[in-house]
């Protein structure tokens, strides 16, 4: 039953994982709490406010949280490359963000896609891109580590509660498609994509069956493909083609069958702070949402961000609260009653 949470959290959240072998290592590691493949060396951190290799005083907990199975379910996906750390480089910044939510009472949900180089406040290491909060959640060794600080960073921006997180690492995300076998996507625009360990090659615009890496490589392609905003639409592309052939193609026995190998062989490329319970209860009742129902939005030009470069010539973007607070109400009121923990965007700010 794991897989099908685990199905649906790679169809709704860009990418996927599996469960542990035993609950033992599932306590231990899905919690977000305590040492894993997923923490670091300690490092200083400078432009931290906190002080180099100081830990700001921040109430980041990110234990397991309480679900009914009526309640609204909001869930922040991070994909992470695991050669940051192989390659010496220390904590590694998120490559993507996407903020997951359904309602299971009016089987609605969203998707918002979140820019890496949104330039937002970090809560006690003031301004910096909105990718750097993982990272100096981790190096600084925070309670709630790199998903804690990313997620009070986000609910700043937003303005949302956030239950949960899913941290998934790229070789989970390319062994969970391949698992099942492929996914189907229109090509909307000709690009060229660069699978990781194979040689480049350019896509048509039209149909293509991808395997786990061109998946993975379609889905992070920038130059000349729309940038930043452009990838985080084809990144909710390949969320519901997961979707549409795990349903569509009845892969769900297949997994569950497959359950015990892929616990084994993907265990530590995933790191959230949902239990296994909730999991299977989260997953099952997502799949219950129809795709018509499903509604999706990109933190993108030229409304809700404004280009701005910084005094070292780095180019960084500059969220405008009031348009981004608009695209959050289309999402989240479309799913559901907003209810009184929304408020106005405290977070975001310019350079």
């Amino acid at each position: 039953m794991a897989l099908i949470t685990v199905a649906f959290l790679a169809a709704g959240l860009i990418s996927g994982g599996v469960a542990h072998v035993v609950t033992r290592d599932l306590v231990a590691s899905w919690t977000g709490l305590g040492l894993n493949p997923f923490r670091p060396q300690d490092q200083g951190l400078p432009g931290s406010t906190a002080g180099p290799g100081a830990t700001p005083t921040l109430n980041l907990a990110v234990t397991p949280q309480p679900w009914a199975g009526s309640e609204r379910v909001t869930i922040l996906v991070m994909g992470l490359d695991f050669r940051d750390w192989v390659a010496g480089e220390g904590s590694p910044r998120t490559d993507s963000m996407m903020l997951v939510t359904f309602d299971p009472l009016t089987r609605q949900a969203g998707m918002l896609s979140i820019p890496r180089d949104l330039w937002v406040e970090i809560p006690g290491f003031g301004h910096n891109r909105i990718n750097t909060a993982y990272l100096f959640g981790e190096a600084s060794r925070l309670p709630g580590g790199g998903p804690g600080l990313a997620m009070q960073t986000v609910e700043d921006l937003i303005g949302v509660p956030i239950q949960y997180f899913a941290v998934i690492e790229f070789s989970t995300f390319e062994r969970m498609i391949d698992e099942i076998g492929g996914i189907d996507v229109l090509v909307r625009e000709r690009m060229k994509i660069s699978p990781i360990g194979r040689q480049s090659f350019w896509l048509e615009a039209k149909p293509y069956h991808l395997d786990g890496a061109e998946a993975l490589a379609y889905a992070r392609v920038r130059k000349g493909a729309g940038d930043d905003f452009g990838r985080a639409e084809r990144q909710q592309q390949v969320a519901e083609a997961i979707m549409d052939r795990v349903v569509g193609f009845e892969m769900i026995p297949t997994l569950v069958a497959r359950a015990p190998a892929l616990y084994q062989e993907l265990s530590s490329g995933i790191r959230t702070n949902m239990t296994l319970e909730q999991m299977v209860s989260i997953g099952w009742s997502a799949l219950q949402i129809p795709r018509s129902s499903i509604h999706k939005g990109v933190i993108a030009p030229p409304n809700m961000v404004g280009f701005h470069i910084l005094p070292d010539g780095a180019n960084v973007l500059r969220p405008v609260p009031d348009q981004i607070r608009i695209l959050r109400d289309q999402i989240f009121t479309n799913t559901g009653g907003l209810g009184p923990s929304i408020d106005g965007i405290t977070g975001g700010g310019g350079p």
